[in-house]
C-alpha cells in the first residue's frame, strides 16, 4: 500500500466515523473507549464503528511508519538544508 492510498483511506474512514460520531453525538475515540469497556451494546452499527475506527488506527499506524522513513530519506538528501516536499502529481491536478 502506497503512502497515498494510505491517507486516502484515512480520509474515507474519517468520512464514515464522523457520519456515526453525528448520528450518536460522540466522538470516535469515547465511543471506543466506551464500547471496548463493555459498557454499550452490540448493534450493527456499533460493530460497524469498531471496524471503521480500529481500520483507521491501523491506517494511522502505518502511515506514521512510511512517514519516518520517508523523513529519514528526506533529511540524508538535504544534509543541513531544508526538507524539500514534492506534490504528488494527482494532488496538484496535473495528469
Amino acid at each position: 500500500m502506497t503512502l497515498d492510498e494510505i491517507i486516502q483511506d484515512i480520509h474515507g474512514l474519517d468520512a464514515e466515523l464522523a457520519q456515526l460520531e453525528k448520528r450518536y453525538g460522540l466522538l470516535s475515540a469515547d465511543f471506543y473507549h466506551l464500547y471496548k469497556a463493555g459498557e454499550l451494546e452490540q448493534t450493527r452499527d456499533f460493530i460497524q464503528w469498531v471496524g471503521y475506527y480500529e481500520a483507521k488506527l491501523a491506517r494511522e499506524a502505518r502511515y506514521r511508519e512510511m512517514m519516518y522513513d520517508y523523513l529519514r530519506e528526506l533529511r540524508q538528501k538535504a544534509g543541513l538544508g531544508a526538507l524539500r516536499l514534492i506534490p504528488e502529481p494527482s494532488a496538484t491536478g496535473a495528469s
